[in-house]
């Protein structure tokens, strides 16, 4: 108590040198807290980011790599994706859904397309969104097959069943069908009605039960149907051949785990040109900013904390050099060593706390400017103009998963938890102890007499 006593008493009588420490740490800890906070906010943007695309990785074939190494006819079945290694990999706990897809065309005589090609109010004849022709079984229509009861774009909410439902376990075994709203009007079709469907491999026809109607197709896909994935092989004439798929995409439970799934399983690919991609592009061009902004505040908090324990340290020197005549005294009156030590670093202390917590309050404001000229200057105008203001691709003819840099802007908050201010805290303080303690030891290693002649 009276090293407590003593300590709060000195600072009264000489408050100038109290002061001055005071600015110094209420600097140091503002950048750091400022920098901080901003860091923060920009890990939780990328998660965001990352979650707002989606938690979908597709197998996918590089047509590129394979034409830059000019493959051979008989080498393009390398571009194959594999439906057996994808229920392989789908085993992965971290799997939520995996979606085989096969994609044909089949015809019929009497269906007319809902794309209107001319303008006029018939529309054409022949479907933009077809797979070869087959002019002598009718009009061609995209058919659509997925392992999964819940078609990616259903999923993904591209599209949404607006009549009737998806497919269920009570049509397992039957041919049914997904329709859009347009080509259900064009063609007076309903929930319940039969479709003839014609398959343009071996010309046998399927009759096809509509369980569902959707909305959400662009103006050129309205005609595309979807099945299941046996339907559209029977269309497709390939069900015999249970190996081979047009698409595969794997959703996960978590996209932030999307990075742990590709390194984990990326070997499993049997070549070169099957690989694992996740809206890598979309991602890497949305948090570039970010990540630039997060290196530059990396660097900054090294400097300001090596600068501010420099800092401290020779303050600290000069406030404990001016004192020695005050520890020769209290030596000499028969003081201990600790007893001095602490009521020193009780000053050092009380003045920490007090800009420590003001610096604190002080930080929300600065990094609310900082993240403000960030949002406008770097993420928001910087990616207006490269991207035009959004990231988004394309999967199945239908636009997906869109990303808006201004709401990534808008989740650029500047937030931080209590853990990272209860460290803060405690990295601050041993800053203080630590610049505080090493003149004190060095000036309580002289005798008494030492202390008062100097």
């Amino acid at each position: 108590m009276r090293a407590i006593k003593h300590a709060f008493l000195s600072l009264i009588r000489k408050p100038t040198k109290a002061i001055m420490i005071f600015v110094i740490l209420f600097v140091v800890y503002g950048l750091v807290f400022t920098g901080i906070i901003i860091k923060n906010s920009v890990n939780s943007s990328k998660v965001y980011v990352r979650k707002e695309l989606g938690a979908v990785v597709e197998m996918k074939a590089d047509y590129m790599k394979a034409m830059e190494d000019q493959l051979s006819q008989a080498d393009y079945t390398k571009l194959n994706l594999s439906a057996s290694l994808a229920r392989e990999i789908a085993k992965d706990p971290l799997v939520k859904d995996l979606y085989i897809t096969e994609i044909t065309s089949a015809g019929n005589e009497d269906l007319k397309s809902a794309v209107n090609l001319g303008g006029g109010s018939e529309g054409g004849q022949l479907s933009v969104a077809t797979v070869g022709s087959a002019s002598d079984l009718g009009s061609s229509f995209m058919v659509i097959g997925s392992s999964s009861d819940t078609p990616q774009e259903f999923d993904d909410g591209t599209y949404k069943i607006t009549q009737g439902r998806l497919r269920g376990k009570e049509d397992e075994g039957k041919d049914t069908l997904l329709i859009s709203e347009e080509f259900a009007g064009k063609n007076n079709l309903a929930v319940g009605d039969s479709v003839e469907l014609t398959s343009s491999v071996d010309k046998q026809t399927y009759s096809f039960e509509i369980t569902g109607i959707f909305k959400g197709s662009s103006s050129f896909m309205v005609d595309q149907m979807y099945t299941s994935l046996e339907s559209a092989k029977k269309l497709s004439g390939t069900q015999s051949d249970d190996s081979k798929a047009a698409s595969v995409s794997f959703r996960l439970k978590d996209p932030m785990d999307i990075d742990k799934f590709i390194d984990r399983h990326k070997k499993q690919m049997p070549n070169d040109y099957i690989t694992l991609y996740a809206s890598d592009n979309e991602y890497k061009s949305l948090t570039r900013p970010l990540d630039l902004i997060s290196t530059v505040i990396s660097i900054l908090l090294v400097v300001v904390f090596a600068a501010g324990a420099i800092i401290m340290l020779a303050i600290i020197t000069i406030f404990v050099r001016d004192r020695k005549f005050e520890i020769g005294l209290l030596l000499s009156s028969g003081e201990g060593k600790q007893k001095i030590l602490s009521q020193f670093l009780l000053e050092i202390l009380a003045v920490s706390v007090i800009a420590f917590t003001v610096a604190a309050a002080a930080s929300r404001f600065s990094a609310d400017y900082a993240a403000s000229w960030i949002v406008k200057n770097q993420l928001v105008e910087e990616n207006t103009k490269n991207t035009g203001g959004a990231i988004s691709f394309a999967i199945g003819g239908a636009e997906k998963n869109q990303v808006k840099i201004s709401d990534v802007a808008k989740e650029f908050n500047v937030s931080v938890d209590g853990e990272v201010v209860y460290n803060l805290l405690l990295i601050s303080f041993g800053l203080v102890i630590l610049s505080a303690g090493a003149p004190l030891l060095i000036i309580l290693s002289y005798k008494p007499r030492e202390s008062l002649q100097n």
